[in-house]
């Protein structure tokens, strides 16, 4: 994935300057009492999603009579992250983004989001209707810099008529069980799984060791170590394939194609099955253990441009979006909403996932370093170059070499 790490150096200049000019503090906020404002609002996501939020954009008048609502939707996270620095710069960002809590803490530090807290206060916002811990997620240094959307655990995903036909009883728990499903389950047109060279599906195998990044201070630890090292050896002994051998832009492509059996992902597969192959039997289960039961945390949230000029219509539109009226909606599409009211019947509607219950308990925060683009750009291009590079390095060289970038 494409990290554009210098131009966020150079956004996060231009917001100084701006700032320094009197440009950065944009006191004639549109949206207050009577006044009409337009919020454009920027996702990436399913097409069931653009769906929840074109129903969003038509009825948000019913709570904010004067907020005009737009959606612009962006065909992939990898085309997200790439073009929002740009469009930061240009000074064409969408007023409120959605994104998650995966690739937000370098925006947040390096000053590029807005801190929400009295907008909140001036639109007299009940912050009380959220979970403690979906709300908190978004809370850095005691101050707000996302209204929750949902919050999940990473899952594990097999096709289950794959599973029944290679005459397999139990599902995996463990990686070692994993790697003996993978050789029966392969064939000369399918992979025992797509293992995504991609930061979030190596986090949960590190993290199934005991291992975490640290932010940037455990990059190169042994249970690290240890989780690289099981992600390589399925390609090492070609049982997984990543999606851009195949042609795919990512792990949910193949999987929904029939191309590989298995894959780590989230509570999103749902909704993009639901799309993409709407007649393929799979099950969901926790992340398989390494030495220990873990896996991500994935908390989505809106947040808003600091340079926006529509800050208070745009924190109403994001609490319009994390209400009961539009969340109703997202449950049923696989998402647990943040809200009180609605979380305690995430399973009942969706009984798919409720074998990943227990998991959530252990799931934890990505903890990548605040250079992230930095972090992932290096790991990614370090493991790819050792998989399909031919380069050859251990797990060891490279968390070593990617460590090395950031000791201080």
């Amino acid at each position: 994935m494409k990290r554009l790490t210098t131009l966020l150096l150079c956004v996060s200049m231009l917001v100084f300057i701006l700032a320094a000019c009197g440009g950065g503090d944009k006191k004639s906020e549109s949206g207050g009492k009577g006044e009409k404002a337009t919020v454009t609002f920027g996702f990436w996501g399913t097409a069931e999603d653009l769906k929840v939020y074109q129903s969003a954009a038509d009825s948000i008048n019913e709570a904010y009579p004067n907020i005009t609502l737009k959606i612009k939707q962006y065909p992939s996270s990898d085309q997200f992250w790439n073009q929002l620095p740009g469009e930061i710069a240009a000074g064409t960002a969408p007023d409120l983004v959605r994104l998650s809590n995966e690739g937000s803490y370098e925006y947040i530090t390096k000053d590029l989001f807005a801190p929400l807290d009295e907008y909140i206060k001036s639109a007299n916002l009940d912050m009380s209707v959220y979970i403690d811990s979906a709300k908190n997620g978004w809370q850095v240094e005691g101050k707000t810099f996302g209204i929750p959307n949902t919050f999940n655990t990473s899952m594990f995903f097999i096709n289950d008529e794959m599973w029944k036909a290679a005459g397999l009883g139990a599902y995996p728990t463990t990686w070692d069980e994993v790697y003996e499903a993978a050789k029966k389950l392969k064939t000369k047109d399918v992979y025992g799984l797509v293992a995504n060279i991609h930061e979030f599906h190596i986090t949960n195998y590190v993290k199934t060791f005991g291992g975490g990044w640290g932010y940037g201070k455990t990059i190169n630890s042994k249970e690290n170590v240890q989780g690289l090292e099981q992600f390589m050896k399925f390609y090492k002994d070609d049982l997984a394939v990543t999606p851009k051998t195949l042609g795919y832009g990512w792990d949910g492509e193949v999987f929904a194609n029939k191309k590989a059996a298995m894959t780590t992902g989230g509570a999103w597969y749902k909704s993009y099955l639901k799309d993409a192959n709407p007649d393929l039997k799979y099950v969901a289960l926790p992340v398989p253990k390494g030495t220990v039961q873990a896996g991500n945390l994935i908390a989505d949230g809106y947040t808003v441009m600091k340079d926006s000029k529509n800050k208070e219509a745009a924190v109403k539109a994001a609490y319009f979006m994390s209400g009961e009226k539009v969340q109703s909606q997202f449950i049923e599409l696989g998402y647990n909403p943040p809200l009180k009211s609605l979380s305690p019947k995430y399973y009942d509607l969706n009984p798919e996932f409720k074998s990943t219950e227990s998991a959530l308990a252990n799931a934890t925060d990505f903890q990548y370093p605040s250079d992230t683009k930095k972090f992932t750009d290096a790991l990614v291009k370090e493991v790819e170059n050792a998989i399909l590079g031919g380069s050859k390095e251990t797990a060891q060289q490279i968390l070593d070499k990617v460590q090395q970038q950031f000791n201080k």
